[in-house]
C-alpha cells in the first residue's frame, strides 16, 4: 500500500512594507513629518499615522492596516512606550532610520521608495501617458492657513537635509513635471 501524498498550497502576496507612524496627539510637526515620509515611500498611502494617546483606536488601526512595524516620530516617552507594546512588530532596519547613507551618492531608503517606483514605471506605457498629459508639482507657503490640507491633498517630500535624498527633483526629472 502506498502512503498518501498530500500537497500544500501557499499563496504569497507581495506588497511594500507597511509602516505605522506613531505620534502624540497635537504634535503637528510629527504629523507633517509622517505625511512627508509616507509620500516618499512606495505604498506610503497605506502607512497609517497612529495617535498613540488614543490606545484603543491605535490598536484597531494597527490591526486594520496589518502593520508590519511601528516607527516612532518624536522623542516623547509615550510614543516610545507605545512601540514597546508590540514586541512582535520589529524594525527590520540596520539603523534606527528609514534612510541611511551620507548623501554623497550613497543615501538610500531601506524600504521601497518612489525612486524604486519611478524606475519600475519608466518603461511602462502608462508612464508615457502621464508625461504626455503633464504633471504638476505644487508648493505653498509654510504659514498658509491651508498648508496641512495641501500637504495631505497634493503631497510633499521630506527635506533633503533630513533624508539626504531630493525626492522632488527625482520626480521632476522622471516626469518632466512643471
Amino acid at each position: 500500500m502506498r502512503p498518501s501524498i498530500e500537497s500544500v498550497r501557499v499563496d504569497i502576496s507581495y506588497r511594500p512594507l507597511r509602516i505605522a507612524w506613531g505620534i502624540r496627539a497635537g504634535d503637528m510637526d510629527a504629523f507633517r513629518a509622517a505625511a512627508r515620509l509616507s509620500f516618499a515611500l512606495w505604498g506610503g498611502r497605506f502607512n497609517p499615522i497612529i495617535i498613540v494617546d488614543h490606545q484603543d483606536e491605535a490598536e484597531s488601526l494597527i490591526d486594520a492596516f496589518r502593520v508590519d512595524l511601528i516607527f516612532p516620530i518624536g522623542d516623547s516617552k509615550e510614543v516610545k512606550a507605545f512601540v514597546q507594546r508590540f514586541p512582535y512588530l520589529i524594525k527590520p532596519f540596520f539603523h534606527d532610520s528609514v534612510f541611511i547613507g551620507d548623501g554623497e551618492g550613497g543615501a538610500r531608503s531601506q524600504v521601497l521608495d518612489i525612486h524604486n517606483a519611478l524606475v519600475h514605471l519608466q518603461r511602462k506605457p502608462e508612464w508615457k501617458r502621464v508625461k504626455e498629459q503633464g504633471m504638476r508639482l505644487y508648493t505653498w507657503a509654510p504659514d498658509d492657513p491651508l498648508a496641512d490640507i495641501f500637504l495631505i491633498q497634493f503631497g510633499d517630500y521630506p527635506d533633503r537635509d533630513e533624508v539626504l535624498i531630493h525626492y522632488r527633483d527625482l520626480l521632476r526629472e522622471a516626469s518632466e513635471a512643471t
